[in-house]
C-alpha cells in the first residue's frame, strides 16, 4: 500500500534506545501540533502538554517514577525495576506529559488520542517514542504529587496526567514489527 499515513501507522513501534540529543525545535513543534489536532470530546481540547528536555530534571523524574514500579502490586514491574540497568525512560532525551482538566467530558480519552497523534507524528519524522505509564502511576500517589511539585513540574489547575511518552532519535535500527493478533476483530453485519 502506498498511503503514507497508513505506512506511518504500521511503522510506529516502541523505541527503547535513544541517542542523547533531543528532537530539533521544529520537529518538536510538528509533534505538538499533531497533538493539538487530535479529536476531543465535544471539541473541548482540555489538554495541556508539558515537555521536559532539561536532562537533570528528566533524570530526577525518572528516578522518582522508577519507585512506582518498585512499589507496584504487579510482580513483573517490580522485577524489571529491580534490575540496576533498567531505565524507566530508556535514557530518552525528552518526555511529553499530557494532562487534562479532570472535569472535562473525557479527559483520559482526549489525552491518549492527543498522545497517539504525537507518537505517529514522531514516527513520520524518524523520531522514536515510547509510552511510559510510570508517570501516571507515580503521580497517582500523594508522595508522587509532592515530588512533582518539589521538582517544579506544575500542571494547570484541575489537571491530571493521563498520557506520557519519551521521544528521541533511535540509537539503533528501527524495532521489528511483532506479530499482531488476527483474532481481535468481530464484524457484525
Amino acid at each position: 500500500m502506498k498511503n503514507e499515513t497508513f505506512q506511518t501507522i504500521l511503522k510506529r513501534r516502541s523505541v527503547r534506545s535513544f541517542l542523547p540529543e533531543p528532537p530539533k525545535q521544529e520537529e518538536l513543534e510538528l509533534i505538538l501540533e499533531a497533538g493539538r489536532n487530535a479529536p476531543s470530546a465535544m471539541n473541548q481540547q482540555a489538554w495541556h502538554f508539558t515537555v521536559i528536555r532539561d536532562q537533570a530534571l528528566l533524570r530526577k523524574l525518572e528516578t522518582a517514577c522508577k519507585s512506582a514500579f518498585l512499589e507496584s502490586t504487579i510482580e513483573y514491574l517490580r522485577e524489571i525495576a529491580a534490575q540496576e540497568s533498567f531505565s524507566v525512560f530508556y535514557h530518552a532525551p525528552m518526555i511529553v506529559i499530557v494532562t487534562a482538566d479532570r472535569t472535562a467530558i473525557a479527559p483520559q480519552y482526549d489525552s491518549t488520542l492527543a498522545m497517539e497523534n504525537m507518537l505517529l507524528a514522531a514516527t513520520s519524522l524518524g523520531i522514536g517514542s515510547c509510552w511510559t505509564h510510570a508517570v501516571m502511576m507515580f503521580h497517582a500517589s500523594e508522595r508522587g504529587k509532592e515530588i512533582f511539585r518539589e521538582l517544579g513540574i506544575d500542571f494547570p489547575e484541575n489537571h491530571e496526567p493521563y498520557a506520557a511518552a519519551v521521544f528521541g532519535y533511535p540509537a539503533g535500527p528501527w524495532p521489528e514489527t511483532p506479530p499482531r493478533n488476527p483474532d481481535c476483530v468481530t464484524i457484525i453485519g
